[in-house]
């Protein structure tokens, strides 16, 4: 009778040794905080200079633009070693107007200019131009000349201000999480690690920011 009480007490000191070890080994679930630097991007702004263009007005002074012809024609004066420049001027256009005539002449003397009267021409009128010169005829350059009228033009112009501009700056902080960490007595008893797990919160507290680095 002894020993069957032996016996059982054996058994029953077994079973609670299993029950204990399967106690032992049940996982359960915590969560612990930890800390960890993240990396992120900000929008900072900065004064930048920055060149655009109005349109200013000013004053020019044009021509009219009358179209006009010179015909021309030297009479050689040999016996006296001299020449006569013949010309006519002709106003072409639809349009009245004032002219002059500016003549370069290159002779065997050397070279001279010499510029007409004013002349106001209708449309198709014409104006004849005649002048005597010593030496022989080399060439002769001409340009018609018209009174100038005020115009008011634009143009652009540069300038400068000072605008605010936005970059992508990285920063980082320092921030706490929260993470599942799942292990039974046992392994937390013998501080066997837990395998990882990402996190199941977001940053729940922003610990410091450090200085952002362009």
């Amino acid at each position: 009778m002894n020993l069957r009480k032996i016996i059982d007490s054996w058994v029953i000191l077994y079973i609670a040794i299993i029950i204990i070890l399967i106690v032992l080994n049940i996982p359960y679930t915590t969560t612990e905080s930890y800390k960890e630097r993240e990396f992120y991007t900000e929008q900072v702004p900065y004064n930048a200079t920055e060149t655009y263009y109005e349109k200013e007005s000013y004053i020019d002074n044009v021509p009219l633009k009358i179209k006009t012809t010179v015909n021309w024609h030297i009479t050689n004066h040999p016996y006296k070693d001299e020449f006569d420049l013949i010309a006519t001027l002709k106003n072409t256009d639809n349009s009245s107007g004032e002219f002059w005539v500016t003549f370069h002449i290159e002779t065997s003397n050397g070279s001279s200019d010499f510029t007409t009267n004013k002349v106001n021409l209708s449309p198709g009128e014409i104006y004849h131009i005649e002048k005597g010169f010593v030496g022989i005829f080399s060439y002769v350059t001409y340009k018609v000349r018209q009174p100038t009228i005020e115009v008011e033009k634009f143009r652009n112009v540069p300038k400068e201000r000072i605008t605010t501009m936005y970059r992508d700056v990285e920063k980082s902080r320092e921030v706490v999480r929260v993470k599942k960490i799942k292990l039974s007595i046992l392994q937390r008893i013998l501080k066997i690690p837990a395998p990882p797990e990402p996190p199941s919160q977001p940053p729940v507290q922003s610990v410091s920011d450090d200085d952002w680095k362009e």
